[in-house]
This record gives C-alpha cells, sequence and structure tokens, in this order.
C-alpha cells in the first residue's frame, strides 16, 4: 500500500515480472498505448517501465508464448 492524495491506496497491479538488471531495448509504440501506460503508472504510482513489462509479459502468457 502507499499513500495517494492523503488516503491509502492498495496497488492493484498484480507483478509477476522480475525486475533486477535486465537487458534494456527501445522501440515505438502507438501514442494510445503509451497514452494508457502512462495513465496506469500514474493511478499506481509506479514507473511505465514497470506498468510495460506487465502488460507485456501478461500478453504473451495469454498468447502461450511464455510460461
Amino acid at each position: 500500500m502507499h499513500r495517494f492524495g492523503g488516503a491509502m491506496k492498495k496497488n492493484k497491479l498484480d507483478r509477476q515480472v522480475w525486475r533486477n538488471n535486465r537487458e534494456k531495448i527501445t522501440f515505438t509504440l502507438h501514442p494510445d498505448i503509451v497514452g494508457v501506460i502512462r495513465s496506469i503508472a500514474t493511478e499506481e504510482d509506479i514507473p511505465m517501465s514497470v506498468v510495460a513489462d506487465e502488460a507485456l509479459y501478461a500478453g504473451l502468457k495469454k498468447m502461450g508464448r511464455m510460461d
């Protein structure tokens, strides 16, 4: 939990991605996708990279590309 706007707020994002030393990659995203990632990061008070990692992981897992 963390403070947001003076009230306690529980993070809704259930993190699944290991976050330590990792390779860096740069690519271009559609502006609508960036907007959603930015919005979630702001709401959850977490970095955009965490949101992007989790979304990509969840999508690849749903596609059967990751265990």
